[in-house]
């Protein structure tokens, strides 16, 4: 008569294995569905907001505008006929987002505001941050 050897008991070491994948897999999921913005070439504190919305997936042209008034198209720095350049070809559908420091003065994006106007551009977001306080 043949006897089957005695199992053996199942340890937890077992299951390290398939929990290092999920681990793996969920890292490089959340790597490449995160999104990546360019920072600007000039240091930037944006203005803070007591309550945030949700905001849409941040797109690779955003315009930034310095303390000082300096303007900045996709990390790069321009000047208004570089931007006017820049955002003739803009669509309807799509707001500008706009990254400004919260030390402009509102006469200096009053004007670029106008300038955005003159353009066409007929909505625009301004990105600001969540304040916590």
């Amino acid at each position: 008569m043949i006897v089957p050897p005695p199992k053996r008991p199942r340890s937890t070491e077992d299951n390290i294995l398939p929990l290092i994948n999920v681990v793996f897999l969920l890292l490089i999921f959340f790597m490449l569905a995160g999104v990546l913005t360019q920072s600007p070439p000039f240091s930037l504190t944006p203005p803070s907001t007591a309550e945030t919305e949700e905001s849409a997936q941040l797109e690779s042209r955003v315009l930034s505008i310095s303390a000082d008034g300096e303007l900045a198209m996709s990390g790069e720095r321009i000047d208004d006929a570089a931007l006017r350049e820049a955002l003739v070809d803009w669509p309807d559908d799509k707001p500008l987002q706009i990254r400004a420091d919260g030390g402009l003065k509102a006469s200096e994006l009053t004007a670029v505001f106008d300038l955005l106007r003159e353009l066409g551009i007929a909505e625009v977001n301004l990105l600001t941050r969540h304040d916590d306080s």
